[in-house]
């Protein structure tokens, strides 16, 4: 089945650049083609004619055309939404991207295994924005070293992408978004730059390397071509084009060869912006490494006056260059390459040589009469031969142009759209007076700024010198990168942990990125955490030793160590409502009440049994609703409401099938989560059931350990594993983060905190549309034992350990 497209400018219709939007008479477009429909001004609301029915319309407000981009969207479950709203990580990851970079990069970020490097290939099917099948041949071009992580931390795929593109100087990185915006908007006559990638499974000492990827079309070349004039004509009329699509976005190559342009899978001609890419960063190499410029090698025409800008040539005389480069530069090597494609292969070679032959390699006092002198030779040697091949009469218009192209000063050359005027002429029969310069290229010239590839740095710029080895080329692949090329990770990120210091007798720091996130951690426990809660300015911990242990908030040090329980404490929280109370439950069914304020005491304000039977392993799980009630899950398969005035039982709720593991309640309901694998929702007026999910997928159900509801999404993670998310209580997603059970699970906004046996702490970031929700890692923290329980809390991230400690992390900023 096709993809759906605009009918205006046939591009397929995604959920973020092209999005579709329905007319009030019923006809589809994009947003950015309804947005440069002519408005009538004569109506007091915004409104412009159909390009289709011509009724006139408003335009606004319109909605999306929800069963298009249903089509439109990837149909494969297991495809990863793209990361358009990442948002910025919780404030204790060492990451430090400011959130406009997210929002401008996040589109042009490629998922993590879309690429096979080894292939040079799409190993997968590409969704929205690129519609690429897999199997597409691309083309690499190395722009910098992600830095190798630390083993105890580590950040997401997506995010070290952020992190390096931070890097890039802030003219550079807008000049490279440019680029890559011209390559998708204007698809006639420019090659696609898919976007930016790491090649993570060739991680080196020295980090993992990081690419722009391109399309690998078919380049154009002369080794053995027999151009008939008209066909060479045809080929170079396209060529106008591609430079007339990018020219309006504010972009000049300022260097261009044959080896630029290619052919597409149609047959058509197009800018390579890949291939130009290339050749512009290996002559910037040489230039900085003070080697002579093998521009006859590369087949590379250097317009005159880009050469003396790069050469830093300060000239004076009146028939000197400006100092400005404009779109002239490349009308003057679009119009070498033309001259090549009507001689060929020979005249290629004798162009460069002659050319480069006589350019000011060294500095010299009478550089400028010398330089003019001999260009004008050499352009009266060009124009010979070039009416030698075109010597035909109906020629004559598009010699003259090309005799004006080659003109010494910039500013009487033509527009690029003047050469195609006249070679379209030549095939319409139609007589072009060679002053047909578009609007929009006028416009550039005189207004927009101009950004000349060649003579900016789009790559990462080193701090210092890193002593890293030159890049080489792998398989072929077209790499350039120079020791400015590559990412400095000196300096950035130390993988060395910094020297251990007590804090509070028993606190230790450590620094886990180089100056960005600290950890401490808390000793006081003489056995497992099982629970963590905040309030009233403290922090209370249970743990199998019996005991709750209170932690300042300011310093984290151990204010208080609570006994009452006779057996391990399971289950621990704080009720802020009215005066705050700290509650906690054990495994004896033991339930105490403590009281925060104005002090915390030594005995608890009230003890009770839940009940006396031994069979039962006692409570599991606690929480408090806004009515005055405390749920307690309890071994016995059952959930009991009791009063907060007088601590009397209120209500009993049955329909699980095994012990109540996790308790949760948000917007009047309450949710409860058993090892039974499913989760029931519960009013918390009359405490009456009202669903049960999971029930209706017996063959995925497993254990529950834990779940955290926030917004319209309950979390829940499981013995096997996994987690499951639903919105508006439909199951949307089911992933296995780890291979062993997830104990910890909490959700604050859209973050995602899971861990567990695996002694890894897992972050993620919640991400939905009108049509799928999935889930984008963020980073990843190694730790020493297994994660028992997990809270985040205003920026700070509070991990309870089997080994007895809990880790507190924050921003070491």
């Amino acid at each position: 089945m096709e993809v759906p497209e605009c009918a205006v400018c046939l591009q397929p219709y995604d959920a973020a650049l092209t999005v579709p939007r329905v007319l009030a008479c019923g006809h589809t477009f994009c947003e950015p083609c309804i947005a440069s429909l002519p408005l009538r001004p004569s109506l007091p609301v915004a409104a412009a004619r159909c390009p289709i029915c011509s009724q006139i319309v408003p335009l606004s407000p319109l909605p999306k055309n929800i069963d298009l981009l249903r089509f439109a969207l990837p149909q494969n479950p297991n495809h990863n939404l793209r990361p358009t709203n990442l948002r910025l990580p919780p404030e204790f990851l060492p990451v430090s991207f400011p959130q406009s970079l997210v929002s401008q990069w996040s589109p042009f970020i490629l998922p993590q295994s879309s690429i096979s490097f080894s292939m040079c290939s799409i190993s997968s099917e590409l969704g929205s924005p690129w519609f690429c099948g897999e199997g597409r041949k691309v083309s690499f071009l190395k722009i910098g070293v992600s830095p190798k992580d630390p083993e105890s931390f580590r950040i997401s795929y997506s995010a070290r992408l952020m992190d390096c593109l931070l890097k890039l100087r802030d003219e550079a990185r807008t000049q490279l978004g440019l680029l890559i915006n011209a390559s998708w908007r204007r698809r006639r006559g420019i090659s696609r730059i898919l976007g930016v990638w790491i090649d993570s499974d060739r991680e080196e000492e020295q980090g993992c390397n990081v690419y722009l990827v391109s399309e690998r079309l078919q380049r154009v070349s002369m080794m053995g071509e027999n151009w008939q004039e008209l066909g060479a004509l045809m080929v170079g009329m396209e060529m106008c084009e591609g430079l007339m699509g990018l020219h309006p976005e504010g972009i000049i190559c300022g260097c261009l060869g044959v080896s630029c342009f290619a052919f597409d899978g149609s047959g058509h001609c197009v800018l390579d912006l890949g291939e130009v890419l290339v050749i512009l960063q290996r002559i910037q190499k040489d230039l900085r490494m003070g080697k002579g410029l093998a521009l006859v090698e590369l087949g590379a025409f250097v317009a005159p006056e880009v050469f003396v800008k790069m050469s830093e040539r300060n000239c004076s005389s009146d028939d000197c260059f400006d100092g400005s480069i404009g779109c002239a530069a490349d009308v003057w090597s679009l119009s070498c390459i033309l001259i090549v494609l009507l001689g060929g292969a020979l005249l290629e070679k004798e162009l460069l040589e002659g050319f480069y032959s006589f350019l000011p390699w060294k500095t010299d006092d009478d550089i400028v009469g010398l330089f003019l002198s001999r260009y004008e030779v050499w352009k009266e040697q060009v124009i010979s031969k070039i009416k030698a091949l075109l010597h035909e009469k109906r020629f004559e218009a598009l010699l003259g142009i090309l005799k004006s192209c080659l003109s010494y000063r910039p500013q009487d050359r033509p527009h690029v759209s003047d050469v195609w005027c006249c070679i379209k002429g030549l095939f319409t029969r139609l007589h072009v007076d060679g002053h047909a310069a578009t609007d929009s290229e006028i416009i550039v010239a005189r207004e927009k700024p101009l950004y000349c590839l060649i003579l900016r740095d789009l790559f990462f710029q080193p701090e210092a010198d890193d002593g890293l080895p030159p890049a080489e080329g792998n398989n072929g692949i077209s790499e350039a990168i120079s020791d400015e090329g590559l990412l400095a990770s000196k300096g950035n990120y130390n993988n060395e942990h910094l020297p251990q210091e007590n804090v509070n007798g028993g606190q230790l720091v450590e620094r886990l990125h180089g100056g960005g996130a600290k950890s401490i951690s808390l000793r006081g426990h003489n056995d497992s955490i099982t629970g963590l809660a905040i309030g009233g300015g403290f922090l209370f911990s249970s743990s199998f030793d019996k005991t709750i242990n209170v932690w300042s908030l300011q310093d984290f040090s151990l204010v208080q160590t609570l006994r009452a329980h006779e057996h391990r404490v399971m289950a621990i929280l704080v009720v802020d409502a009215g005066e705050p109370l700290c509650i906690s439950g054990d495994s004896g069914s033991g339930i105490c009440i403590w009281n925060i304020e104005p002090s915390i005491g030594q005995e608890p304000l009230k003890k009770w049994y839940e009940h006396n039977d031994w069979r039962y392993s006692g409570i599991h799980a606690l929480a408090a609703s806004g009515t005055g009630y405390l749920y307690s899950g309890s071994g016995d398969k059952s959930i009991k409401a009791w009063s907060l005035q007088d601590h009397s039982l209120t209500s009993t709720m049955n329909g699980h099938k095994s012990t109540v593991s996790a308790l949760a309640v948000a917007d009047g309901i309450l949710y409860s989560g058993s090892w039974d694998g499913t989760i029931r929702l519960w009013w918390i007026t009359d405490h009456s059931p009202l669903i049960t999910l999971g029930a209706d997928m017996p063959e995925c159900l497993n254990p529950l350990l834990s779940l955290s509801v926030c917004g319209h999404f309950l979390a829940s993670s499981h013995e096997n594993g996994n987690i499951k998310i639903w919105r508006n209580d439909t199951l949307v997603k089911t992933l296995q983060i780890q291979n062993g059970s997830l104990f910890a699970l909490d959700m604050d906004t859209k973050w995602l905190f899971t861990g567990g046996w695996n002694k890894i702490i897992d972050i993620q970031e919640l991400m939905e549309n009108d049509f799928e929700v999935d889930i984008e890692p963020v980073a990843s923290i190694n730790c020493d034992s297994v994660i028992t329980s997990l809270l985040h809390w205003h920026g700070k991230l509070f991990v309870g350990l089997a080994n007895k400690e809990i880790k507190v992390y924050c921003s070491g900023r």
